[in-house]
């Protein structure tokens, strides 16, 4: 590292590695895009989107929480949901913070304020699984499908 000419080491050493990575697949032939595809063979293909909510009361935001809090969904985009934590009362690995996640059947939610503008952030991400690379088209229009539906069903939950 050179931190005269680098004042901000967090994303340069990613950086150079990735760029690393891409020069050693070149040399196989293939690129960054063919590794991402055998690992979503391997281990599901990851799919994440955002669903953001800029209100001009903030109080919507508290009500919004309040009946994720006290009325957590059962079901998200038809996956069932196996756990939800209220994230305000910490847990072994996090700080309390005025958040609440959701585990899903193959998906997991965040829901939570922004720190710095009066929106209400939910975080989504779903793992598909995938058969073979052949099957990898269908399975991205599957996850952007998941994503979709959950950001509604979500969006209904919070009455936002």
């Amino acid at each position: 590292m050179d931190p005269d000419g680098v004042r901000d080491k967090d994303g340069i050493t990613a950086a150079l590695l990735l760029a690393e990575l891409a020069s050693v697949l070149k040399e196989e032939g293939r690129t960054l895009l063919d590794l991402l595809d055998d690992l979503a063979v391997e281990h599901g293909l990851h799919a994440t989107d955002q669903l953001s909510v800029r209100v001009q009361d903030l109080g919507l935001i508290a009500d919004a929480m309040r009946r994720l809090r006290e009325h957590p969904p059962t079901e998200l985009a038809g996956l069932r949901v196996t756990r939800a934590e209220d994230l305000s009362e910490g847990t072994e690995s996090l700080p309390p913070t005025d958040g609440l996640r959701y585990t899903l059947d193959g998906a997991r939610v965040i829901v939570r304020p922004s720190g710095t503008e009066p929106k209400l952030k939910c975080y989504l991400e779903v793992v598909v699984p995938v058969a073979s690379k052949t099957d990898l088209p269908r399975t991205r229009a599957r996850a952007a499908e998941l994503l979709t539906r959950i950001k509604r069903d979500l969006s209904g939950a919070a009455g936002i």
